[in-house]
This record gives C-alpha cells, structure tokens and sequence, in this order.
C-alpha cells in the first residue's frame, strides 16, 4: 500500500461545520485529520449511527460536511463512493452467491485484474477469508459474514486499488466477531490509518477504543459530552454517559476501566 501525498496529511480529511438531523444529533463540528482512527463512544441511541450516517452522505442532515475539502453536497453518487466506505449496522445479506463474488461487488470494473488480485488476497490473509472464497456467503455463519462485508467496504478505499479513497466509516463492525477476529481487524484498520486513511468506527468495548483509537467523540442522545484523545475517557465520563460505576487500572503502560461489583 503506497503512502498518501504529503499534502493530504496535512489537510483534513473530514470536516463537518453544523452538522446536524432533526431530532436525533444535535449540531456539532468536527475536523478530522487522515491517519488517524476515530472511535465513535456512547450508548444505544446515543447518535452513532445517525452521525455516520450524516457524514457519509446517505442520511439527509444539515450543515456541511467536507472530504478532503470538498463538500459531500456537491459531490456525484460514484465521485462520494471514491472517495469513502461506509459498512452499516444492518445491511441486506440475502448473497447467494459465493464469497468471491462479494467481495467483487466492492470493486471498481476498471481496475485492472492483477491488482484487484493483489489486493484481494491480502485483505483475505489480514481477514482470514482464504478458505471462505468459494463458498455460499448465504451459509456462513454471522461472524463469518460479517467479515466478508468488511472486506467488501474496506476494497472500495484499498489504497492500491483507489488511491483517492480518504475516508472508512464502519458502524460497530466488531458486532459478531470473536475476539481472534477483532484484534485482527483493529490490526488492518490500524495500518490503513497509518497508510494516510481517517478511519471512524463505532465501537462498545471502551477498553479496546482506548487501546486502538487515537481520538473519541462520545454521544450521549445525539449530543457530543466529549471529543478528542483517547485520554479524554475517565471514569467520570463513563460515569455520566452509561450510567455505571468504574474502576481505573493502570499496568505495563496501559489503562483499563473495569465496571464496579
């Protein structure tokens, strides 16, 4: 995967001014820059998806929202699909089809087969899809589908596939996954954001956002209580959003919050 221009780091990558929908966000800015990994904190109904969403483009909001400068309302359905990803929380997976051709569905027809080949079979390694491909995505087993429709989302940004590919946003893709399969797609995210790209995902686990995220926005009923470094969570505002009693814990460099018995 090739590093992204100079230039592009130095930009933002998502900006929103205002960004708000009736009765669900209320209106926020962000500035969001590339090689980063965002993690979207707060409880069910708290306003993750809807934010997502809104950023995306898919969701009629108000306000603006800028990728990589330009303004998301300007841009053509197949110009804003270049230029981000986005898996939702719920999506059709009526495939019967096999994997393969999933994963296909992802890609542009203009990029030339060996590349595609490329790109493909690293995702299937980082992912480990490899003794999926051939078979019926409607027979897998949820966890196992569910890594499918990342990989799907994650080749339409791949950086050798689409270099103007900026921004992945993934709403709680670790639903359904094994422990295994979550650290192996934190690992992948983490090196697309090293590769220039914004990842934002909604997460549940706070002590997995603490240890892969660089910055947390944290919603509570469609409001931001908080946004920056990770550092910004501490056991009051876990406190005051969800409604639980932590305990801080701090070993070998790291920091855990442990619900209170």
């Amino acid at each position: 995967m090739p590093p992204r221009d100079a230039l592009s780091q130095r930009l933002p990558l998502l900006a929103a001014q205002g960004l708000t929908v009736a009765n669900r966000l209320a209106p926020l800015d962000i500035v969001w820059q590339g090689g980063q990994l965002v993690a979207l904190l707060g409880p069910n109904g708290s306003g993750k998806s809807t934010l997502l969403g809104a950023l995306a483009g898919i969701l009629p909001a108000g306000g603006s929202v800028q990728i990589g400068g330009e303004p998301v309302a300007d841009l053509s359905w197949p110009e804003l699909a270049q230029r981000r990803a986005m898996l939702p929380q719920r999506q059709p997976q009526l495939f019967h089809i096999p994997v393969f051709q999933v994963l296909s569905l992802g890609l542009a027809e203009t990029t030339p087969a060996s590349r595609q080949n490329e790109a493909i079979t690293a995702l299937c390694q980082a992912l480990e899809l490899d003794g999926l491909l051939a078979r019926d995505f409607s027979r897998l087993s949820g966890g196992e589908q569910q890594r499918v429709l990342i990989a799907r989302t994650l080749l339409q940004v791949w950086p050798s596939l689409n270099p103007a590919g900026k921004v992945l946003l993934l709403d709680e893709p670790l639903a359904g996954l094994d422990l295994h399969h979550q650290l192996a797609l934190l690992r992948l995210l983490k090196t697309l954001a090293g590769q220039g790209l914004l990842v934002v995902l909604a997460i549940h686990d706070i002590n997995l956002a603490i240890d892969w995220a660089d910055r947390i926005l944290c919603l509570q009923q469609g409001t931001v209580v908080r946004e920056g470094g990770v550092e910004l969570v501490d056991e009051a505002l876990l406190e005051q959003v969800f409604q639980i009693r932590t305990d801080r814990i701090e070993a070998a460099g790291r920091v855990w919050f442990m619900p209170t018995l």
